[in-house]
């Protein structure tokens, strides 16, 4: 799977607040890679329908096993419905034995800052580990 390039749902103002979050989500094998990437699918149409998305972008390193993803939301309750709701919550449930630890991180940024480059996000994703 190739990196999914910022895509932007939601025109917001750019001195609109948003939360921002982001994750690191390791594999421990690339026999898991099938299904994470049919479950990221899922997820994806998902996320397009989903209200008070920004935008979104993922990145996917296939032979370290590793995805990283991005999103910027309208607030956090938002993010935290779309945590909870279906697909994510089972996807996440389903795939999370086949994961190494992984790292969360939420901040807030403008939106006139987004997108968030992807050596910003591994930063503050380093910083937490």
């Amino acid at each position: 799977m190739p990196a999914l390039q910022w895509m932007t749902f939601t025109k917001v103002e750019p001195d609109t607040e948003c939360t921002i979050m982001a994750s690191r989500l390791p594999l421990r094998s690339h026999a898991s890679i099938p299904r994470f990437v049919l479950w990221t699918l899922r997820i994806r149409r998902q996320l397009a329908r989903t209200p008070g998305l920004v935008g979104y972008a993922l990145d996917a390193h296939l032979i370290g096993k590793t995805f990283w993803t991005v999103s910027a939301w309208t607030s956090g309750k938002e993010l935290g419905q779309f945590n909870r709701a279906d697909p994510h919550h089972t996807g996440t449930a389903t795939i999370r034995p086949a994961m190494l630890p992984t790292t969360f991180i939420v901040w807030t940024a403008r939106a006139g800052d987004l997108p968030v480059h992807w050596d910003e996000v591994r930063r503050r994703l380093e910083a937490t580990s």
